[in-house]
């Protein structure tokens, strides 16, 4: 008979593993392997991304990394630690590289960057006096609407702290706005709106002040000076409460704010195709990450309309009042952007006439899309078929060169295809001719007009002899797993067209029919504008697919897993909203494209719709008079068949 530890001696176990566990840090547990995992691909992507001269591209994902190894940095676990010093001497070649291309990056460190010690004050303070409570102190500061809490009161306690605002040095005491104001027995030194004859700068422009050895920077004396010319205005609670306390803070007096303004398409200025693109390459290298300078940040258009420190970036149907206007129609040191020579004329008439005409949006996304996509996608729209192939055959490269560097390669150009491949040029060659078979069949099988590209712009195949490397193509460029059963699939996004496919050995499966597959799926998802979701065209693609041979050991074994799948679902919906598992969402999609596929005229009216740039949602609710939620339902409660 089995016998059990008595109770009193479980207890002193568990009581002695206790203590030995609490007396040494945990080990990393899964999702913190996962995180130093990812941190380690991305590093290698930021020296990829420097060696194809993507250096913004390299700039945003150094400052990402930091800011992840930062937030894995406060686990306080030792073995995480030790990964991240080791991940943090990866990073420091791109790092390093990117600082002497003049780009401001946090400092390096392996776990949680602390922040900046405060900044020493000019002079020691009297004994017993204690050290103004430390504000933060920008390092850059907007060329207008300078705000004396945010902006002027960090300058007077890093600068002026010990001698004038926990003292009185000289009879002067600034520890309040109202004292700042009134000035040393002396006189004032502050007038409203005359900065020249202001004693305040005055003092500072000599370098008399501040003494001790420190001084004040060029943009902290910019600063001061704007507040002055505007006025020296109080934004504050309580003009008597002390600088350097909580009851001094901003009063959240109102701030425009502006909503997205969805373009009606009369516009003379596209936001897409004239603004994005100049602010993606001009701007965002610089407002970008979690700390922006003055608080904008212009990674996307729904971040820039929210504005920074200094209030809204624009006044709808008035660039005379836009701050971003004035910043970059300024000269000197006010000028922005300030790395580079100064914006064009024409990028500056564009800019004005898009606010003038209320500032609309005419992308796709205004949340999840970077400035940068927004003006990639506006483009590809705009593109013709040779124009939009042009495109992609450098980002395709520039893919191809990410995803597998160094690894020998071939590569064929055909007028449907453009193709990379690990293996010899004569076999790349054979794998084409077979998706131009496969072509034709697709062309067949849903109806393409012959005077009609497959895909505007061409599609790409990236052909693989090996499942690593169809694996770490994924991993790297998609930056996800792919599922553990797939042999190859298709990615549409307006911009790339590519089909991504694992060479089966001997009969395995018929590439010929895999070929199929991704060439109807991007065909699908290139249509109606873009806007045809995923599940979509992935199940028309597999539908196809079982068309071509529903003998193939794949075809075979979605229909097997028909049932499960339908099985996995609690909503009829799920496949459509996302709420399943990839391969579970692609196996219930392909089951209910069978379906409606079958109402030939339904579906022909709607494929109709979409070549002619109707929206998906707009075309399937003519063709089959309901959402796709709506015929799902209705398509699980007739049994799902």
């Amino acid at each position: 008979m089995t016998r059990f530890p008595s109770f009193t001696t479980t207890a002193i176990v568990v009581l002695l593993s206790g203590l030995f566990i609490s007396s040494i840090h945990a080990a990393p547990n899964e999702e913190q392997r996962m995180q130093l995992r990812a941190l380690k691909l991305d590093i290698r992507k930021t020296s990829n991304f420097l060696k194809q001269g993507l250096i913004a591209e390299s700039v945003q994902l150094v400052r990402d990394i930091q800011s992840r190894m930062e937030k894995l940095g406060t686990a306080g676990d030792a073995e995480v630690t030790q990964e991240l010093q080791n991940l943090a001497e990866s990073l420091a070649v791109s790092h390093g590289h990117l600082e002497l291309e003049g780009y401001t990056l946090k400092p390096l460190t392996a776990s949680a960057m602390a922040a900046a010690p405060a900044m020493m004050a000019n002079e020691p303070g009297l004994p017993g006096t204690p050290a103004p409570e430390a504000a933060p102190l920008p390092t850059t500061f907007p060329t207008a609407n300078i705000s004396f809490t945010k902006h002027v009161t960090p300058i007077l306690i890093a600068r002026c702290g010990n001698c004038h605002v926990t003292g009185s040095r000289g009879g002067f005491n600034a520890n309040t706005f109202e004292a700042l104001m009134r000035g040393p027995a002396a006189g004032t030194v502050i007038f409203p709106g005359d900065d020249i004859g202001s004693r305040l700068i005055e003092t500072i422009e000599s370098g008399d002040m501040p003494r001790g050895g420190g001084s004040v920077r060029p943009p902290e004396l910019t600063a001061l000076k704007t507040w002055i010319k505007e006025g020296a205005k109080y934004d504050g609670l309580d003009p008597k409460a002390p600088i350097n306390q909580a009851g001094a803070s901003a009063n959240p007096a109102a701030m425009m704010q502006l909503e997205v303004s969805a373009a009606t398409g009369n516009e003379q200025v596209s936001f897409g195709l004239d603004v994005a693109g100049v602010l993606a390459n001009r701007c965002v290298s610089c407002h970008s990450g979690n700390n922006p300078p003055g608080g904008l940040g212009m990674d996307s258009f729904a971040r820039f309309i929210r504005g920074g420190d200094s209030g809204a970036p624009f006044v709808p149907g008035k660039p005379e009042d836009s701050m971003v206007v004035r910043l970059i129609k300024a000269t000197g040191n006010g000028r922005m952007p300030r790395n580079g020579p100064p914006l064009t004329g024409e990028q500056i008439t564009k800019i004005e006439t898009w606010i003038r005409e209320g500032g609309k949006f005419d992308g796709d996304s205004p949340n999840d899309n970077s400035m940068q996509r927004t003006n990639q996608i506006a483009l590809a729209k705009k593109a013709t078929h040779e124009q939009l192939a042009a495109m992609r055959a450098e980002s395709s490269k520039q893919m191809w060169d990410l995803g597998m560097p160094n690894v020998q390669s071939a590569k064929v150009d055909s007028p449907n295809f453009l193709a990379y491949g690990t293996m010899g040029e004569a076999t790349l060659q054979e794998h084409v001719a077979e998706a131009d078979k496969a072509a034709d069949k697709v062309r067949t099988i849903l109806k393409i007009p012959a005077s009609a590209p497959l895909v505007k712009g061409k599609m790409t195949l990236y052909l693989f002899q090996k499942r690593y490397d169809y694996a770490e193509f994924g991993n790297m460029i998609e930056r996800r797993d792919l599922p553990a059963d797939w042999k190859g699939h298709y990615r549409y996004n307006v911009t790339d067209a590519y089909g991504s496919i694992q060479v089966p050995t001997e009969d395995e499966y018929d590439l010929n029919v895999l070929l199929g597959q991704i060439i109807a799926s991007n065909h699908v998802a290139s249509q109606g504008n873009g806007t045809v979701p995923e599940w979509f065209a992935e199940g028309v693609g597999r539908v196809v697919a079982s068309r071509m041979s529903k003998k193939d050991p794949r075809v075979v074994a979605w229909d097997n897993q028909i049932e499960s799948a339908l099985g996995s679902m609690s909503k009829p919906d799920d496949f459509v909203m996302n709420r399943l598992s990839p391969e579970q969402a692609s196996v219930v999609s392909y089951a209910f494209l069978k379906a409606i596929m079958g109402r030939g005229n339904s579906y022909d009216a709607m494929m109709n719709s979409l070549r002619n740039g109707a929206n998906f949602d707009q075309a399937f609710q003519s063709a089959f008079n309901m959402t796709p939620s709506q015929l799902a339902a209705a398509w699980v409660a007739s049994g799902a068949r």
